[in-house]
């Protein structure tokens, strides 16, 4: 196996639907609403499953159980609201596109339940972090190949490249040995990019403010991570890293046809 299909099985297998899903609260369906009522409210739950013959055979939400129903609401599981514990998290993300939440199959049967609130915990954090580090890993590879003689300065204004050369000196104090380019921030990185029609048409981006956007979504994603701020207004890149997985992950091997050894967010 090589190095690129290792990364690509940690990112697929090394993270699943068990990770974030919580146990699936469930009532049987003869249970008194109001009893259902309160013991949701108590657990502040939205979803819960309902019970039938000892197994949960649908599920239903607190705004179902809210009014005056005779019986105990139940809607059917949709095979598309289903995934299974095994599943990667870019399924995971990808399904939650269109559902409100996931319900996880585990050992033949429905057990848990995955939100969208759910993809704050570490588990999806890390594989996230771990996906941006690989963009921009990708990003100084593709720069440096193109320019490896430092021509990738006159996309910088002096000011810019002023910090670079104070970072590099304090980590070379520091018994280092960085190149300029490995002390730009990822922002200055994806200018060059953006600002560079040969390097731009590597990428999956038709224009330069395409870049721009993307990076500075992936830059405002990463400081939340590392700040453990919540990232749920980063909801729009995360979905754009987990459908174009395999391509964040391998760049070009991943393309049908023959195409650059580097690329940046390639769809």
């Amino acid at each position: 196996m090589s190095e690129a299909d290792d990364e690509l099985d940690l990112f697929l297998n090394g993270f699943t639907a068990r990770n974030l899903a919580e146990s699936l609260m469930s009532f049987d369906e003869t249970m008194p609403l109001p009893t259902i009522r309160a013991a949701m409210e108590a657990q502040q739950m939205k979803f819960a499953g309902v019970r039938r013959l000892g197994a949960i055979a649908g599920w239903l939400t607190s705004d179902d159980v809210a009014g005056d129903h005779i019986a105990v609401p139940c809607h059917s599981f949709e095979p598309e609201m289903i995934v299974a514990d095994s599943a990667s998290l870019n399924q995971v993300v990808e399904r939650l596109l269109s559902a409100p939440c996931l319900f996880v199959r585990s050992f033949g049967q429905v057990s848990g339940i995955v939100r969208r609130s759910d993809l704050q915990k570490p588990a999806m954090r890390m594989w996230l972090f771990g996906l941006v580090t690989i963009i921009e890993l990708r990003v100084t590879r593709l720069i440096d190949e193109l320019y490896s003689h430092g021509a990738w300065q006159q996309f910088l204004s002096p000011g810019r490249l002023q910090q670079a050369h104070d970072l590099q000196n304090e980590r070379r104090r520091r018994g280092q040995h960085p190149s300029l380019l490995e002390c730009l921030q990822f922002a200055d990185k994806g200018r060059i990019v953006a600002r560079d029609e040969s390097l731009r048409q590597r990428t999956r981006f038709g224009s330069r403010t395409g870049v721009e956007k993307f990076v500075a979504a992936l830059q405002d994603l990463r400081n939340n991570l590392a700040h453990s701020q919540d990232i749920a207004s980063d909801w729009e890149v995360i979905h754009d890293l987990a459908s174009n997985l395999h391509r964040t992950v391998l760049g070009a091997s991943a393309a049908s046809e023959p195409a650059p050894p580097a690329q940046l967010g390639a769809s």
